[in-house]
């Protein structure tokens, strides 16, 4: 449905969501701008031994950055372990798209917490990985990442 606002310009309205700025009407009404775009919170917990779908994270993630939307990738349970499996095997599949994340600085951190529990640690410490946590508390925090207008992904 369309309606028109008091400054004499048009809304696009979507029945049941509400007003919602569309593609040309960006374009003619000076719509979203790159700051608006939506941000994605990655929450990767598939480790090295599931290999296929931590994959789909990693190509999610470079999706959304290559299309200019902000992304932050953080490794959560098992997926704590890519550090040192990688360290260990550069010719892993998906090596490039993991060096590519972290050149683009898409990735955020590492729980502290899970790191402790699947003895990677040290391997994320040596890898530069940031622990965003200690071994006794769970990080990241998924409701200030909502607050900071995050869409959080659970991958694993």
């Amino acid at each position: 449905m369309a309606r028109r606002s008091d400054s004499r310009r048009w809304l696009i309205q979507s029945a049941g969501d509400g007003a919602h700025s569309m593609g040309l009407a960006d374009t003619i009404f000076g719509g979203s701008t790159e700051q608006d775009r939506q941000k994605y919170a990655i929450l990767l917990s598939a480790g090295p031994e599931d290999a296929p779908v931590a994959n789909n994270a990693f190509s999610y993630a470079l999706e959304f950055a290559d299309a200019g939307y902000g992304v932050k990738v953080f490794l959560d349970g098992q997926a704590t372990k890519w550090p040192g499996a990688f360290a260990e095997n550069p010719d892993l599949p998906f090596h490039h798209d993991w060096e590519r994340i972290r050149d683009l600085g898409l990735l955020a951190g590492a729980c502290g917490y899970c790191a402790n529990a699947f003895d990677a640690t040290a391997a994320c410490e040596n890898s530069g990985i940031e622990l965003l946590s200690d071994e006794m508390s769970h990080a990241p925090a998924v409701a200030r990442l909502a607050d900071e207008g995050y869409e959080l992904l659970t991958i694993g």
